[in-house]
């Protein structure tokens, strides 16, 4: 029971690696708020760990409102005292080249991916300082340590991410707060395969993002939340400022 007695909020928390993580993290003793700007999605996912024996709440919260973010801190601090780890995970991917990428796309990745990352952790911090420390990590991407080509705007909304992680780790370095971003190759998660549906042919798509792999296969969800764990957990707690891929060996060429 690696987070027995913590409180944990994920963001995008209930589908792809958020929802891996959220179950994880239930199972491993945490009290977990689950976060998502679709109120259909909460339910199911609450009645699955609360069923398996686990604690959980869903809030309503669209990352890319600043009120929203401080309402999901409040709500947590009001319902279970504290707030342990936040798990920003929300993020979107836009499959385009810069010149056809239109204003409202490119102001959509960066209002998820960068802006939902700062509002978050503006919220959670003086939480954090009066409690007398807490963890954040950010739900970054390989694609924020190095570019691939025919998606410009997502690899600079992951290398902010990235940055602002390792700045964050420095700023509360000495006040007890860890920062780090996690970094996933490609994982077979629905927005994986809502973006390989945008392309021509979406199963030639995903044989190439498979074939791109060393480890000869996508990663899974859970094997993502698996190193998210660690990362928020105690076992982890000289690590801050860290950019941890979890890509199969992608990023070692």
């Amino acid at each position: 029971m690696r987070l027995s007695g913590k409180t944990a909020i994920i963001t995008g928390g209930t589908t792809g690696i958020g929802r891996a993580a959220a179950g994880l993290f239930a199972r491993e003793g945490a009290r977990v708020v689950i976060a998502d700007w679709r109120d259909d999605r909460g339910g199911p996912i609450v009645d699955a760990i609360v069923g398996a024996g686990g604690v959980a709440t869903f809030v309503r919260c669209d990352v890319r409102r600043r009120d929203d973010n401080e309402r999901l801190i409040a709500a947590c601090v009001a319902q279970y005292g504290r707030l342990d780890i936040l798990f920003c995970n929300a993020g979107r991917f836009l499959p385009k080249l810069i010149t056809e990428s239109s204003d409202e796309e490119i102001e959509a990745i960066f209002d998820v991916n960068v802006k939902g990352l700062i509002y978050a952790s503006r919220a959670a911090i003086p939480q954090m300082l009066r409690q007398g420390g807490g963890t954040i990590l950010f739900d970054a991407s390989i694609r924020g340590l190095g570019a691939q080509p025919g998606s410009p705007i997502y690899c600079a909304s992951k290398g902010a991410a990235v940055l602002l992680a390792r700045a964050l780790a420095l700023d509360y370095a000495t006040q007890q707060i860890r920062v780090n971003a996690l970094c996933p190759g490609i994982v077979d998660t629905p927005m994986l395969r809502r973006g390989a549906g945008q392309e021509p042919d979406p199963v030639a798509a995903l044989a190439r993002y498979t074939a791109e792999q060393p480890i000869g296969r996508l990663a899974t969800p859970e094997e993502c939340a698996a190193v998210a764990l660690w990362l928020v957990s105690d076992e982890a707690s000289f690590v801050t400022g860290v950019a941890m891929p979890v890509d199969g060996g992608l990023t070692a060429r």
